[in-house]
């Protein structure tokens, strides 16, 4: 047998009063916020579970302001304005939210609903499920302390425990959360979502792992993310990993449809390929056009086997060709290097994978050992991750001190530069070549000084100084005592000692002269 709402209560009149319980009209009366009941097959009362309690069965329907209950059985409590309810249990708040589950506990005057048991709820856009839940009606708001699921349109979201506040589509949630869409999955300590925005603000360890070919991953302790979008902001030990290359700072902006990373604060650039490293106090970097940007007390380490180079320039910029595969890097204005055996500066440097050479222009110096090399344009070669030779052109001239007056010189239209485990031993000059070269006795004491013009030479270097010259074309040459000319007599045309710009070591690359 059915009751409708008015059947029920003139039934529980008769009941309660039979077993000597309670009116229900009189219970009603008092409460002016009573859970209402809408239907049910059966009702009665059972003294044994205490007094004033109903039992309810079949097709059970509860009201409480504005907000439906459906299920098999319940237990209705008169005088706590609460009830239990068993079985197919089904809450309809609006059209907004719907709760189910297999077992609620609802309290009437705190408007607290727990439900236990396979419990899902929906609410437009997600669909939550979890084992227990707490949903204030209040506050349109719920809480889970079990393994609870997430699921919208596009994305799945797994936590330990959560809180959903449904006016403002937030939820909250704590402990081993991994948000999963088609084209990564995000892993967090801590996760605040938004369902509308689709945005997701993240606290504590925090990895993004692109599940596209673009195989990118990213680590942070603080950010947040908009899926929409696409964009996001990472900080705090954040940085940014792909096939071949990282990105790190302070903060890090990302836009993932471009695939385009800015940095901001200890910014560090790594080509994984290569072993290049680029610092600087911002920067950014496109995957898709292989560009990449630092400034701001930029740096670039070159690691070798045995040696490392590190480059400051107030600008350092790096591209690939995206059909030859070539990468290049560029460092532009007041560009100074360091690594043990090679030292330099000029205004521009250039580096390409295409040849492995290095090309310095504008007022270029290198140092070598005790020698300082000049020229217009100066091309260093790299092979097997070492210097292998020097390309000096036009204006080529190298100095190096024999004391605090004089100076060995070798000066010519070109010269190349051959280098023997990691030493200058052997340069060739080419063109209008001449030499000041001073000798020393037994006692190693200056002793004369060898003044020699010719077109080309052959200059042998042992331990950086020189061991012997040969003169090949057409030779003018003349050994003076050492007191028969003077140290600036000597002095070639273009003559320059730099010694005092020279980078001593890494950090010495950010002083300026």
């Amino acid at each position: 047998m059915k009751f409708k709402h008015s059947d029920a209560v003139t039934l529980a009149g008769f009941v309660f009063g039979c077993v000597g319980l309670f009116s229900v009209t009189s219970v009603f009366s008092q409460r002016t916020e009573q859970v209402e009941i809408i239907n049910a097959n059966t009702f009665e009362g059972d003294e044994r579970l205490g007094k004033n309690v109903a039992r309810l069965t079949g097709d059970v329907q509860f009201r409480h302001k504005g907000v439906l209950m459906f299920c098999d059985s319940a237990y209705l409590y008169q005088e706590t304005n609460s009830l239990d309810a068993f079985g197919h249990i089904r809450i309809q708040q609006g059209d907004s939210i719907r709760l189910t589950g297999n077992l609620l506990k609802y309290y009437g005057d705190t408007r607290i609903a727990t439900v236990f048991g396979n419990v899902q709820m929906n609410d437009r856009s997600m669909v939550l499920t979890t084992e227990n839940m707490t949903y204030d009606m209040s506050h349109n708001s719920a809480l889970y302390e079990t393994t609870g699921t997430i699921v919208d349109r596009e994305n799945r979201l797994v936590s330990k425990s959560g809180y959903y506040h449904s006016d403002e589509r937030m939820l909250f949630f704590k402990d081993s959360v991994v948000l999963t869409n088609p084209d990564y999955i995000m892993r967090s300590d801590t996760l605040k979502y938004n369902t509308v925005t689709k945005t997701a603000w993240f606290f504590g360890p925090t990895t993004i792992t692109s599940t596209g070919s673009d195989s990118s991953f990213i680590y942070c302790r603080l950010g947040w993310y908009d899926t929409n979008k696409e964009k996001s902001l990472f900080r705090s030990g954040a940085y940014i990993r792909s096939k071949e290359s990282k990105l790190s700072g302070d903060s890090l902006l990302f836009d993932r449809n471009q695939r385009l990373g800015e940095a901001f604060g200890n910014v560090a650039l790594s080509d994984t390929v290569n072993k290049i490293i680029i610092a600087g106090n911002y920067g950014w970097s496109n995957d898709n056009t292989k560009h990449a940007f630092v400034t701001g007390k930029a740096l670039m380490t070159k690691i070798f086997d045995t040696d490392s180079l590190f480059l400051h320039a107030d600008s350092l910029f790096a591209y690939e060709d995206t059909i030859t595969k070539v990468r290049t890097w560029n460092a532009w204005k007041n560009v100074r290097f360091f690594k043990s055996d090679l030292q330099g500066k000029c205004d521009s440097l250039e580096y390409s994978t295409v040849d492995s050479l290095v090309k310095l222009n504008g007022n270029p110096v290198l140092w070598s050992d005790s020698n300082q090399l000049t020229a217009t344009f100066i091309s260093i070669q790299i092979a097997n991750k070492e210097v292998s030779r020097l390309y000096l052109n036009d204006d080529a001239f190298i100095v190096s001190r024999e004391d605090s007056i004089r100076y060995n010189q070798i000066k010519g239209r070109k010269m190349t530069g051959f280098f023997e485990e990691n030493q200058l031993s052997v340069i060739h000059v080419e063109g209008n070549g001449q030499s000041v070269y001073y000798t020393r006795n037994n006692k190693k004491q200056l002793s004369g000084v060898n003044r020699a013009d010719c077109s080309d030479m052959v200059i042998g270097l042992d331990s950086s100084k020189v061991a012997s010259i040969t003169l090949l074309n057409e030779p003018d040459a003349t050994l003076y005592p050492i007191q028969e000319l003077s140290p600036n007599e000597l002095r070639l045309k273009g003559f320059l000692w730099n010694d005092a710009e020279r980078p001593l070591s890494a950090e010495d690359v950010f002083r300026k002269p």
